[in-house]
């Protein structure tokens, strides 16, 4: 397959892919191939999602496709799944099962190895999860603290980045979105900023004392991202929705607008886009957790947490962070394919060099849409930049109409 005419880094490239892999990347390639005109819009390295899950977090084939579909569709052509899913990852063969079902997806799809046995309360066997595929460990930081160390040091041994949800619900009554003027107007139970910072203060601690990577999972709050960035070996995420949106987006009622951590106050967003400005955020996540209407057609305190985002995710950040002049094109392309690479240590992913993977996204920056899905927070919004081709483990996975 043979790129023509591509942008990268500002430069009309051709790109040469054989095998999977890039081969050759040169002003000019002539080769009688499979040729596709990329007419000066970006090629880009694909997405790298450290944060999908799966419809209603219910295992089967038809959402592993669903989900494959999507991220092809949103030019991820890599990600990573989170485990709070049923049934649950909890053993060696059911994790081996999966990888050779995930395996034959369109994109690659990594799953990550649950710290904790939802059932017994005990620590999984993590060495064994990782050893038969896991390219992460995944916990929630809220469990007994000496399964958290002992899941941490088990990280390390195996060299695998160790992913913490950080949440104390003991500090929250039965919370259902940000604490503030909007939760009180709608009567509403509010979930405090300090449920979150009070568990990263503490993993930050844990990560210095036993000196292991840890990656905070979707940070809602400037104070999150300061603790981070200011202890070494730690990775900041926050999900593109807690840059965008505050929790007006939740006013009416309106349960598509319902996520965990919650959309937080104006004042906090803007924090958290200083953070962004700063390089405090390490990377950033489409927080993919699609639901049925079953779950979110109900009143707000019953209706399930998540969001679908991952097809928007690309155009999302080009309009409002991009085009607007509060990152620059490779800044973003860091914080969503090569930094993500580097933290799961995929050494051919993330950025386009020869010798690398053949996951690419053709991106025209010049249209515009208005996007039009009736269950999105973004609804009725228009969209910069528009994914014309993704191609995934070499071959092309999805193209606009």
């Amino acid at each position: 397959m043979l790129i023509k005419n591509a942008k990268i880094a500002d430069e009309l490239k051709d790109v040469l892919i054989e095998d999977s892999k890039i081969v050759k990347i040169a002003d000019k390639i002539d080769k009688n191939d499979e040729t596709i005109d990329a007419n000066g819009a970006y090629l880009l390295p694909g997405l790298i999602d450290l944060n999908v899950r799966l419809k209603n977090d219910t295992l089967n084939q038809k959402n592993l496709d669903t989900l494959s579909s999507d991220c092809a569709r949103g030019g991820v052509t890599t990600s990573l799944l989170i485990p709070d899913f049923l049934p649950r990852l909890d053993n060696e063969s059911f994790l081996e099962l999966l990888s050779a079902k995930v395996s034959a997806l369109n994109t690659t799809v990594l799953l990550s190895a649950p710290l904790v046995n939802e059932e017994t309360n005990k620590l999984n066997n993590i060495a064994t999860l990782v050893q038969n595929g896991a390219a992460a460990v995944w916990g929630k930081s809220h469990v007994n603290s000496n399964l958290l160390r002992r899941g941490i040091q088990y990280a390390k041994m195996k060299q695998v980045i160790f992913m913490a949800e950080c949440y104390d619900d003991d500090l929250d009554d039965n919370g259902v979105m940000n604490e503030g003027k909007v939760a009180f107007k709608l009567g509403l139970p509010g979930i405090s900023k300090v449920s979150e910072t009070s568990e990263v203060a503490k993993l930050c601690e844990m990560a210095l004392y036993y000196d292991t990577p840890i990656l905070f999972h979707t940070l809602s709050s400037k104070r999150s991202v300061e603790l981070v960035s200011k202890t070494k070996n730690t990775y900041a995420e926050v999900s593109i929705h807690h840059l965008l949106k505050n929790d007006t987006s939740c006013d009416e009622f309106n349960t598509y607008a319902k996520i965990k951590p919650p959309l937080r106050d104006e004042n906090e967003r803007q924090k958290l886009i200083e953070e962004l400005k700063a390089g405090n955020i390490d990377i950033l996540t489409s927080a993919h957790s699609p639901r049925s209407i079953l779950y979110k057609d109900v009143a707000f305190e019953e209706a399930a947490y998540g969001i679908h985002a991952v097809c928007d995710f690309l155009s999302l950040g080009f309009t409002h962070l991009v085009d607007t002049g509060l990152i620059s094109m490779e800044q973003l392309i860091n914080l969503i394919s090569k930094t993500p690479a580097k933290i799961l240590g995929l050494k051919t992913k993330g950025e386009i060099k020869e010798g690398f993977d053949a996951d690419l996204v053709i991106f025209d920056s010049a249209c515009e849409e208005t996007l039009k899905v009736s269950d999105s927070i973004y609804s009725g919004e228009i969209l910069k930049g528009k994914i014309v081709k993704t191609i995934a483990k070499g071959k092309i996975v999805y193209e606009s109409l």
